[in-house]
């Protein structure tokens, strides 16, 4: 473990940042295509998104009737703690719209 100049313990970590736009709205698409364990993990939705985002599992639905997950308007952030991109997903309401995200592992 590396220390720092007072002898403290420093964790080294990796920070990571993107986006994801969704190809088709109404179909959840994952976050990731291989599996990525994050220690957490902001997800924004674009600030130009003319539609909801709602982030969730492979279940996640975006639809107003039978909405699941986290829905985020534009500009609105969720955090999720301890995930595997790869078992996060979008779906949109406006086919093209995403998001952007910040995680550390």
């Amino acid at each position: 473990m590396a220390h720092d100049k007072l002898g403290r313990k420093v964790i080294s970590r990796t920070t990571t940042d993107g986006r994801k736009v969704v190809a088709a709205a109404g179909t959840a698409e994952a976050l990731a295509s291989s599996s990525t364990i994050v220690d957490y993990i902001i997800i924004t939705a674009e600030t130009n998104n003319t539609g909801v985002m709602a982030v969730g599992d492979s279940g996640v639905d975006e639809t107003v009737a039978t909405r699941t997950g986290i829905p985020l308007l534009a500009g609105e952030s969720a955090t999720l703690v301890g995930v595997d991109l790869a078992d996060v997903y979008l779906d949109a309401g406006v086919s093209g719209d995403g998001v952007t995200y910040f995680y550390v592992t």
